[in-house]
């Protein structure tokens, strides 16, 4: 299962965007280190999702995978 980062922006809201890494450690730092810059945001999470990976988190930055394909 992959995990994708979530933050809290209020008490019954939920924000995502299509960011799928494949653990849940480098899914809750890229939702610790947007939670850290945005004001709105009241807590951060992941969740579990089926969705394919997208990203990959390496020295504190996130990366696309078709970022990474293309030799960015």
């Amino acid at each position: 299962m992959n995990h994708r980062p979530i933050w809290h922006i209020g008490p019954q809201e939920i924000g995502r965007n299509a960011q799928v890494f494949a653990t849940q450690d480098e899914a809750k730092a890229s939702a610790k280190a947007r939670f850290n810059v945005w004001t709105q945001p009241t807590d951060y999470g992941t969740e579990q999702t089926d969705d394919p990976v997208t990203y990959v988190r390496k020295n504190n930055t996130d990366y696309s995978l078709t970022q990474l394909s293309k030799g960015s």
